[in-house]
């Protein structure tokens, strides 16, 4: 894996050809893709039934449907904001995110980045698939009456997860064509939709609320919103990296913020509005939607949920393949691909006929969370106040050519003020996390709002800017 150009032509690919580059060095002449691309991705990438559902909590939580909307934009603002900054971190350096992050974390350390981007992709991959099978098998049993038991749900699984699996196959340039199609598409389907169910449609005021009181309940609605953006804070530079290094960051920052705000904005109202047509806030989503729905519109919804089910399921096997080729296996991209998208599948079928893997997965990516937030927060830190945006793309890859140990060495591999700061983080998270699988033991502290992310953001943030403030306080280098 080293930074040496290429002679191919095409490695970047193009729509429908495979991609053949990993997580190796894009040089200047491959770099083709625009900034706008970055906004498509995001927006894209939010078109399926797994982020939609998200949008149904703060309702479940008992807020009126206008209340609703204030928490999740305020809560979508806050998280892409924190997330947007990121994107110039690929064009800098050439590569993904997990080993972008070597320059911080140590070349060894960049291990880190690659096992969160490996377990958040897999959850999500794994969520969107259920989500999209169960869409299948609920749409083609209201339109023909067909059985909604478990082998209809599989069977709608197999059928997401081998379209999911042929698109990120193909790579890049054919993720972001989806993701661009989507964005368009499967965005007016949902408006349609709300159109056409708007007789119904009743903003209750709320009430019955989660946390006992309007604002607590508020802001935890919030917060869980503000999660999500974080949540994609590993993949960001997996598209970025095609951006030439010359872009202006407020562009590359502002494309990606925007696109991750309007996906997820339009994806959760949409949400909150269907959830105020359901009888009960018990019943699952995708099947409350298809029961209230005309046959029209339930047809509709079945090509949401195949077709808003790809794209973000190609993302993450995409990003999870590229994780595991920066933990160093010895396998290509595409290998990579195969061998992922076949635990993803079988972590679903598991859910289907062994175990209820919804409420695990759901759990799991709020844990994961106290491990991105730190993350993230050192990786913009080292990006704009230690690092200055300069960086040495080779020595990204310096521990694997010859032996060689470049100035991300570190120690043995490590950047131990980053490790620690990560370390310190994530800990602090969790004493504050809460859910069905674990709860620390500070989870209570401020009324039950989630609030673990956001302390292991700046935990981690402000301890590494403090272990690191001599180079914080030295002149620029890369």
């Amino acid at each position: 894996m080293t930074t040496g150009d290429l002679s191919e032509s095409g490695r970047l690919g193009s729509v429908g050809k495979v991609e053949l580059r990993g997580v190796d060095y894009v040089p200047e002449n491959e770099r083709h893709s625009k900034v706008k691309e970055l906004f498509f991705v995001f927006v894209g990438a939010q078109m399926c039934f797994g982020i939609i559902v998200v949008g149904t909590l703060p309702i479940i939580f008992g807020l009126g449907f206008w209340q609703a909307v204030g928490a999740i934009t305020f809560g979508l603002a806050v998280g892409s904001a924190f997330f947007g900054p990121l994107a110039m971190f690929g064009p800098k350096t050439g590569t993904n995110g997990a080993v972008a992050s070597g320059a911080h974390f140590g070349v060894r350390g960049r291990l880190i980045g690659s096992v969160i981007t490996i377990i958040v992709a897999l959850f999500f991959v794994s969520l969107t698939v259920w989500t999209g099978g169960e869409a299948l098998a609920a749409g083609f049993g209201k339109l023909f009456g067909w059985a909604q038991d478990e082998d209809a749900l599989a069977l709608g699984a197999a059928v997401i997860s081998a379209a999911i699996i042929l698109v990120a196959i193909f790579g890049h340039a054919t993720i972001v064509a989806t993701e661009t199609l989507v964005s368009y598409t499967i965005g007016a389907a949902l408006i349609i939709t709300a159109i056409a169910l708007s007789p119904q449609f009743d903003p209750h005021p709320g009430g019955a609320y989660e946390l006992g009181a309007f604002w607590p309940t508020w802001f935890l609605s919030a917060a869980v919103c503000a999660a999500l953006p974080i949540s994609y804070a590993t993949f960001l530079n997996d598209y970025s990296r095609y951006v030439p290094a010359d872009v202006e960051p407020r562009k590359a920052v502002l494309a990606a913020g925007t696109g991750m705000f309007v996906g997820l904005w339009l994806a959760f109202v949409f949400a909150a509005y269907v959830m105020t047509l359901l009888d009960s806030l018990d019943t699952p989503f995708v099947a409350g939607l298809m029961s209230v729905s005309p046959t029209w519109v339930v047809a509709l919804m079945i090509l949401v949920g195949f077709f808003g089910s790809q794209p973000q399921g190609s993302l993450c096997i995409y990003n999870a393949a590229l994780g595991l080729q920066g933990l160093g296996v010895p396998i290509g991209r595409v290998g990579a691909t195969i061998v992922l998208s076949l635990v993803s599948l079988t972590m679903v079928f598991a859910g289907i006929y062994l175990i209820n893997m919804v409420d695990i997965i759901i759990s799991f990516l709020t844990l994961i969370e106290a491990a991105v937030s730190p993350w993230l927060a050192i990786n913009i830190v080292g990006y704009w106040l230690i690092r200055r945006g300069q960086y040495s793309p080779e020595d990204l890859f310096a521990y694997t050519v010859d032996g060689a140990k470049g100035r991300y060495w570190y120690s043995n591999g490590f950047n131990p003020p980053a490790v620690l700061a990560w370390v310190a983080g994530t800990i602090s998270g969790l004493l504050f996390t809460s859910t069905g699988v674990f709860s620390g033991p500070l989870s209570g502290v401020f009324g039950g709002v989630s609030v673990d992310y956001i302390i292991a953001f700046f935990v981690g943030g402000a301890l590494y800017l403090m272990l690191e403030r001599d180079r914080a306080l030295a002149p620029a280098v890369n």
